[in-house]
């Protein structure tokens, strides 16, 4: 299989391209590049110039901002099938968020001439972008809300399902696997906690038997012991 028909068939699993032609996607395909990015770097940061977006194939990307004092905070993990870094190439404003790979990371790059000129064209597509914007937009909400509102244990049940849901698979016996590795530093900057809350709170559910910590990846193995926690 060519490169270009290999990735072809990589966008047609893609909910946004699974109805274009394969004519089509090659067209866009002309005007793309296949990037790696290996594990923690910086693939954009926030107040760059957003001229590109990118197509995630494989891998794992984070989207952080940052307070003026430099506090993170993790608005969302990323991974396969996501477009990363559109809001800024639809209105030709500064990158709002900074993105880095977590693990080696490969994308597709289209920079922004060629998103509008392919949208203008193909305009099912626009119409799903916006649907996916505003189900991000509606996920940072309730994060935010979560971080203002919520004390530490719910603030931390949420995160670890909302991520697992997304991110993860649950076994024959119900336990959740988060499919990745997360450091305590990520989740807490995402649970809007710090490291060390986060280090106690997971240590004290693992001895009550309801997470379990095996080389950076967490499994829930009583999700609905956590969601019980997170409505509390």
């Amino acid at each position: 299989m060519s490169d270009n028909a290999s990735l072809v068939w990589e966008l047609k699993r893609h909910p946004f391209f699974e109805a274009l032609t394969d004519d089509k996607l090659s067209g866009l395909l002309d005007a793309a590049q296949t990037v790696v990015f290996p594990a923690r770097k910086q693939i954009f940061s926030q107040g760059d110039d957003s001229d590109c977006l990118y197509i995630i194939l494989s891998g794992r990307v984070k989207i952080s901002v940052f307070s003026d004092g430099g506090k993170e905070t993790v608005l969302a993990f990323m991974g396969e099938n996501e477009i990363l870094g559109e809001m800024g190439v639809f209105d030709g404003g500064p990158r709002s968020a900074s993105a880095s790979a977590l693990e080696k990371t490969r994308a597709l790059r289209l920079y922004r001439r060629d998103v509008l000129d392919f949208l203008e064209r193909n305009h099912g597509v626009s119409l799903q972008i916006i649907s996916a914007l505003c189900k991000r937009l509606r996920h940072t909400n309730f994060l935010l809300e979560d971080i203002a509102t919520l004390p530490a244990a719910p603030r931390l049940a949420r995160a670890l399902l909302r991520i697992g849901e997304v991110y993860g698979h649950t076994d024959d016996e119900g336990a959740l696997h988060i499919d990745m590795k997360l450091s305590q530093g990520n989740l807490g900057a995402h649970a809007g906690l710090m490291r060390e809350n986060v280090n106690r709170q997971l240590k004290m559910w693992e001895s009550e038997g309801l997470v379990r910590q095996e080389a950076g990846i967490i499994t829930l193995t009583k999700p609905e012991a956590l969601r019980h926690i997170g409505e509390e």
